[in-house]
Order: C-alpha cells, then structure tokens, then sequence
C-alpha cells in the first residue's frame, strides 16, 4: 500500500507531500484544480513514459517520491524489504532517474514491482470498451502468467513463421532479378571453396607462429628453468623429508600439522612444476618445412581477407550465402518448393501454438462472465447477462494478440436480447463494468492497492450510493484511492482530501488539505449543490455523512 507521496515542481505543484492511510481514500475538488496531476505523478511511479513539459515553469527538474508497505510475502517475492521508497526525478533535458530504496534502477524493474503492488485506472481504460480490439487485454489480465506464458510460444512460432516467410518472398523476388551474376558467383565460390576456410584456424596459426618465431629462446628458458628444478643444490627430497618429519609429530601440536602440510603441498607443486616443464621441453620440436607452410597458409588468409574486406568468418557465411544464390539461379522451382514446405511447417506450429493460447482464454472467459455479473449485481445492473463470444474465422490470421477475436455481449435489462457492448451500454453502465473489471483484477492478483480515476463517472442517485458502498467493501481488502465527482463515494472514505487551486506569489499552485469533520460537510454540501452552498445541501452532506 502506499503510505506517503511527495511531489515537487510537478505542473501546478509546487510542493506536496501527502500521507495515506490503509481504507478508502476520496481525492475531491472542482474540474481543473489538479485531481488528474495527483494521478500522473502516480503514474510516473508505476512506470508511465516521462514528459518534461510537465516540470513547473522556472524549475530544473520535477521530482516525485512515494513510499510503500508491503506484506511480507510479496517482499519475498520480489526481493525487497517490507518498506520501499520509489522516487523519479526528469529534468528539462528529458532526463529521468529512477530509484528504489536509494537504488538506481530500470524502467522495467520498477514496472514489476509496481505492478505488484498496486494498478491504476484513468479514464481512457474506460474509452477502450469501445474498441473490441481491446477486449482481449480484459481477459488475459485474468491470469497474466498463465497467457504470457503461452502467448509467448505463440510469438516466437509466429516470428519465425514470419521469418521465414519474408525469405521465400525474398527468393521470388531474385527470380526475376538477371542472372549475370551466376558466372561470377560461380568464381567466387570456387576460389573461397579452395581455401577451405576453417573458423579459428587463422588465429590459431598465428599464436603457433609466434611461438615457433621464439623457439631458441623458449627451449633456453624452459631447460634453465628445469635445471632450477632439478639441479643437486635444490635438495627437493629434503624438502619431503621435513615435511614427514613434521607429520609424525602433528599431533603434539596443531602449527607442527599446518607447517608440515604446507612443506608437503610445497614439494607436490614443485614436483609437478617439474615435470611438466620436463614435458614441454619433450614436445619442443623445431620443423622449418612446417614453419614455413604456416606462414604461406596465414599470407594467404589475411590476402584472401584483404581482398573480398570481411574476416574469415565473415567469408564463410557470404560463402554460404552465394552458394545458396547459386542453387537458386540453378534450380529454381526445386529450391523455393524447399522453401515453401518450411514456410507451410511454420504456420502450422504457429497455429497449433495459437489454439492452445485460444483454449486458455476460453476458460478464462468462462471464469470472468461468472465473476463479472456477480459485481456488476452489487453494482445495481442485477438484470445484467454477458457473454464472451469468441468470433469464427474464414481464415486463421496470425495476429500479434494470437488467432482470436472477441466481442463482449451485454443485456443490461430483463428480456432484452445481448448486443455489443459497445453499442447498447450507457456512459455509467461501461464505468460500471471497468469497477467491476478493475475489482476483480485486483483481487486476483493479490494487490494491496488500487486507484481509480473518476470510474463512477455518469453515475448518480440509487445507483451512486451502490457504487460508494462497493467501494466501501472493497477498501476493507486493499488500500482504495479515487478521484470522484459522488457526494455517496466521497461520504463513504474513511479519508477524504480536498483539492483545489490556489494563487500563490502570483502563480496558480494546486493545494491539497485532509479535511476535518466540518470541512467534509462543506466539500460534499458543495458537490450536493449548483453554485452556491444552501442549507438543505449541507443537511443533505450530514446525512451522507451520518452526522
């Protein structure tokens, strides 16, 4: 949950600091006070792309802090303390720095652990009911894992599909390119063929040519060094025998074992050393005919490299690449039914991949009606069926989303036919069903917090105070941040804040006030009346208020 936002230099804000409380929590005040800049310097803590037009006018850089609890399990799950601090700071370059905890961090780390925290919801979530297009982001968040996992087979099937797809469209289109390439390709092949480039072998005659190049001095150093090993003065055996000696006598004393120990380790390392030197000198053998077929194989890949301007590895894949040319110029048909065959294989594992993505979210379909008309009960539409209709298709089109498309169908009175959603529900019947949407998602997920922006929007009367005691029961699962225009949801917070814009040293700066008992009452008469505060208004607001 969050416990306390600071924001500076953040549009109208100049400086704000805020503490929060676990509950319901109402954010009030008239139409451009500043209710939608709270939102955006959230949203900058969950991870929304930064802006620097809005830093505050003569200010360098705007800055927003929020700290949060978590309980301990989602600690553990990401890693982190219980008490977390995540703070952003852009500046007039378009710069931005994140942190959590004093930490420097990434973009999509803070996205994940926002996002386990807590979801925010602006208005235009709402605008995406008209769009069906949208409706399939609506049932994957039902069990994001679970798609994600899936939708990401699909993916990778579907890019490789794609792939392979642009390369027998690339094929086609060489067909009808000239063909008086082929004699020089041909030459090129041959002559890179003759070569027989191998990956690595150039560097490694190099390395075995300048050790052949240092072959006198090396055979010197190492038959010094083996003379050092071996001479009669260096007494390696007495160096076993005190060691022995001191293991005999080990138990006495710890140090006489630690001492004997590191004489014997001593002698084996010396012994060893020894030997292998020994070895080496062994395997030394000087061959000037070798040495010299070496270094005519090396001249000749640096001129083979200097000549077509790539490296050895370079040429064997143009190698690869022209000698597939070639066969294309050679045999067409043959090559490009090749071709076509694992473009038909792809699209086939992509479908298969796709379906299985389908019959995921058919479930979760299923699940989500069953849930969503359970809140939307609660959110007076007891009236209300749904349905998730997944469209047939002509032919299987391979979408970015997956195979399906989808339509919500909705009846929002007894005895009336479903229709599109989007066609027959209400400004505050769609509010209602991204409440309801917005709820479930929070639930499901374990958040611990959960901010909506004007989501009662359109609402009013009965119905209004439906909604602000849904939201009353809700705040008791998790922390519950709204920005409303409903004197019922406002009445209904266990905290309520007023906003409002203020002149300040000749500036509009936007204020904001936890408001007492008696400041509740006049906020929510306010929002009760047209223009000026009236008696019955504020009755009305004690009434809400239960006063």
């Amino acid at each position: 949950m969050l416990t306390r936002l600071n924001v500076k230099n953040f549009a109208l804000i100049d400086d704000l600091d805020m503490t929060f409380e676990t509950g319901l929590t109402a954010l009030t005040g008239e139409t451009g006070t500043g209710k939608t800049i709270i939102l955006e310097s959230l949203q900058l803590l969950f991870g929304k792309r930064s802006d620097a037009q809005m830093i505050r006018h003569g200010a360098n850089k705007a800055e927003v802090t929020g700290s949060f609890h978590l309980n301990s399990s989602k600690a553990a799950m990401l890693d982190l303390p219980q008490a977390v601090t995540i703070s952003r700071t852009i500046d007039q370059s378009g710069r931005h720095q994140l942190r959590i905890n004093d930490q420097v961090t990434t973009l999509q780390r803070l996205k994940e652990v926002t996002q386990a925290i807590g979801s925010i919801h602006n208005q235009h979530e709402t605008m995406m009911l008209d769009d069906k297009l949208s409706y399939l982001v609506f049932i994957d968040q039902v069990d994001a894992r679970a798609v994600n996992e899936r939708l990401n087979k699909y993916l990778m099937a579907r890019s490789d599909h794609l792939a392979k797809k642009r390369h027998l469209e690339s094929l086609k289109d060489k067909k009808t390119q000239s063909l008086e390439k082929k004699d020089f390709l041909t030459y090129q092949v041959q002559e890179l063929e003759s070569f027989n480039l191998v990956e690595g072998e150039k560097e490694q005659l190099e390395e075995t040519i300048e050790k052949l190049r240092h072959y006198d001095t090396i055979t010197q150093q190492l038959r010094l060094a083996y003379q050092g090993l071996s001479e009669e003065g260096f007494h390696l055996e007495a160096l076993h025998e005190s060691g022995k000696a001191l293991e005999k006598i080990a138990f006495l004393d710890e140090a006489y074992q630690m001492l004997g120990t590191r004489l014997m380790d001593s002698y084996y390392d010396i012994e060893d050393a020894r030997t292998q030197v020994a070895a080496w000198l062994e395997s030394l053998d000087f061959d000037e005919a070798g040495f010299d077929a070496m270094q005519a194989r090396s001249h000749e890949l640096v001129k083979i490299e200097q000549k077509y301007g790539k490296s050895i590895t370079a040429l064997m894949a143009y190698l690869a690449a022209i000698k597939e040319e070639l066969a294309l110029m050679s045999d067409y048909d043959g090559y490009l039914e090749t071709c076509q065959k694992d473009v038909d294989a792809s699209y086939a594992k992509a479908v298969v991949a796709g379906q299985a993505l389908t019959v995921l979210r058919k479930e979760m379909a299923k699940h989500l009606e069953t849930q969503l008309l359970q809140e939307l009960a609660d959110l007076d539409l007891e009236k209300a069926s749904f349905d998730i209709v997944f469209e047939d298709q002509q032919e299987v089109i391979l979408s970015e989303s997956g195979l399906d498309t989808v339509e919500f169908m909705i009846s929002l009175n007894e005895g009336e036919p479903l229709k599109p959603l989007a066609k027959v529900a209400s400004g505050g019947e769609r509010a209602r069903f991204m409440f309801a949407l917005k709820s479930l998602y929070a639930k499901a997920q374990g958040l611990s917090m959960l901010i909506l922006d004007e989501i009662d929007i359109g609402v009013s009367g009965k119905t209004a105070a439906k909604v602000a005691a849904k939201m009353q029961v809700l705040a008791k699962t998790m922390q519950l941040l709204v920005i409303t225009h409903l004197p019922q949801v406002a009445a209904r917070a266990d905290h309520h804040y007023g906003i409002e814009k203020v002149k300040a040293d000749g500036r509009m700066v936007t204020r904001i006030e936890h408001l007492t008992d008696d400041a509740r009452i006049e906020k929510i008469a306010l929002m009760l009346s047209d223009e000026k505060l009236s008696h019955h208004a504020i009755e009305q607001a004690k009434m809400l208020l239960g006063k």
